[in-house]
């Protein structure tokens, strides 16, 4: 048997999975936490115990693995990057738009290997492809008749980048104006059909440079907070769903899929390659339209059979043995031990 392992994560920025929260299965309320649960389940199956980075154990980690790079003013992740950087491994979760500093190589320095879904850093040797690993939770969901379905929802929270995006000209092309257009635009041309959730889309205005950028005013459309997302995108034929970048290969974040599983067509704008990892069949792309308005006469002429037959293409894909081994939480979890850890190698030693 395997002699036990302790490996660390530094489980994204923010506070909220630390203490191990992120393994405890009452306490994580992300969407996403099946993947973190998972893992520790895998990996405990093959003697590896794995912790927050602030959890302290009885041995040293054999690895520390950073989902992004911290933010700057986190000293004690800091410490423990420059202190252990022949045992760091770093996840590039988040675009250039939220992190930028998670692509900038001289702070790849730290860290023995490096994985992103940005293709063109990928050489085999330090940088690694990886899909971004996507919860299952909610992939069983049935589908709701048509005619019971609200009509078009956007689900975002209203953030900001880390800096003004007008400023970061890394890859590819923001897509935060692009979603404050479409809120714009179908607040006005269906006010009764068209919902709006999420945190923050209530605040008043704040800033007269960027309100009409960046959404700080009330939307009448708004209807709150999300507690259950899948439930929520399962009552709506239709989700906006942008990514917060585009003109890039890859970046396929959790929006399209919890579409996905929720049996709700998503009108997909982001990565550029979509179709290589999402049949055109399942959703509709926003690029092959004009404007707004040219997307609206599209969704108002899908008859019933029409979008039946999206629905029933999206079933089988959610079903599917290869989608399901590339992109859930029990793939990655054997991604994680085999590649990123290494234990495949290791195992043959």
């Amino acid at each position: 048997m395997l002699e036990e392992k302790f490996v660390s994560i530094f489980p994204y920025n923010g506070n909220q999975y630390l203490h191990n929260v992120a393994f405890d299965f009452k306490k994580n309320k992300g969407i996403e936490k099946s993947i973190f649960l998972t893992l520790k389940k895998y990996l405990k199956e093959r003697n590896i115990n794995i912790n927050t980075y602030d959890i302290s154990t009885k041995e040293t980690s054999y690895r520390y693995v950073y989902f992004d790079l911290p933010y700057p003013w986190n000293f004690s992740a800091w410490k423990l990057i420059l202190t252990s950087r022949k045992k760091n491994i770093l996840i590039c979760n988040e675009s250039s738009l939220i992190i930028p500093f998670n692509y900038w190589k001289i702070l790849h320095a730290f860290f023995i290997k490096v994985y992103t879904w940005h293709e063109p850093l990928i050489d085999h040797k330090k940088y690694f492809k990886i899909f971004l690993p996507k919860s299952s939770i909610g992939a069983k969901t049935k589908p709701k008749e048509f005619r019971e379905k609200e009509f078009l929802v956007l689900i975002n929270k209203n953030t900001l980048p880390f800096f003004p995006f007008q400023l970061l000209k890394y890859f590819g092309k923001e897509l935060y104006s692009e979603r404050i257009k479409s809120m714009e635009f179908f607040e006005h041309a269906i006010p009764d059909k068209f919902f709006i959730y999420g945190r923050g889309w209530n605040k008043p205005k704040k800033y007269n440079l960027t309100e009409k950028i960046f959404g700080f005013k009330k939307y009448s459309n708004y209807k709150g907070e999300v507690d259950d997302k899948i439930e929520l995108l399962s009552k709506f034929k239709y989700c906006l769903c942008f990514e917060n970048l585009t003109d890039v290969n890859g970046n396929i974040t959790e929006k399209v899929f919890d579409c996905l599983k929720a049996k709700c067509i998503p009108i997909y704008w982001g990565a550029s390659d979509i179709e290589k990892y999402i049949p055109k069949n399942c959703f509709i792309d926003f690029r092959d339209f004009k404007d707004y308005q040219k997307l609206l006469d599209y969704l108002n002429s899908i008859s019933e059979d029409e979008y039946n037959s999206y629905i029933k293409n999206i079933e089988y894909l959610v079903s599917d043995k290869e989608f399901i081994e590339t992109w859930f939480e029990g793939a990655f979890a054997k991604f994680f031990y085999e590649e990123i850890l290494d234990m495949k190698n290791y195992d043959k030693n």
